[in-house]
């Protein structure tokens, strides 16, 4: 698997990465074919996790909350704890912090955004 660095994303490029991200959701390249709930969320940035497989991922590793927060700042992850425990709650979070917390577990970003409903 290759890893690339990029630059910290400023508020346009956080913006065009939820727009990516309504057009992988669509997997036509069409974003009109986005849930109509979910679009509020993905023009401010935002994306709901899937809080039970999170929850799965942290507790595989013995982790408190806590200390997955440490862990990831140990390892120049930029997630605090509060924001872990807004992604566990089912709370929506900036796509910015769905995509390190991919990082941090190792496992693609789709695989813990929670997709809309089929229409």
């Amino acid at each position: 698997m290759d890893y690339f660095i990029l630059p910290a994303p400023s508020a346009d490029d956080e913006l065009a990465s939820a727009s990516a991200f309504a057009l992988a959701l669509s997997g036509n390249g069409d974003a009109v074919a986005t849930a109509d709930h979910a679009k509020p969320l993905l023009d401010r940035g935002q994306v709901v996790l899937d809080k039970a497989l999170l929850r799965r991922l942290r507790q595989s590793r013995l982790l408190s909350q806590q200390d997955l927060a440490d862990d990831c700042w140990r390892r120049n992850i930029r997630v605090s704890i509060a924001t872990i425990k807004r992604a566990e709650s089912g709370r929506a979070v900036r796509f910015r912090i769905a995509h390190e917390l991919a990082r941090c577990f190792d496992v693609p970003v789709m695989r813990i955004v929670r997709t809309p409903p089929a229409a």
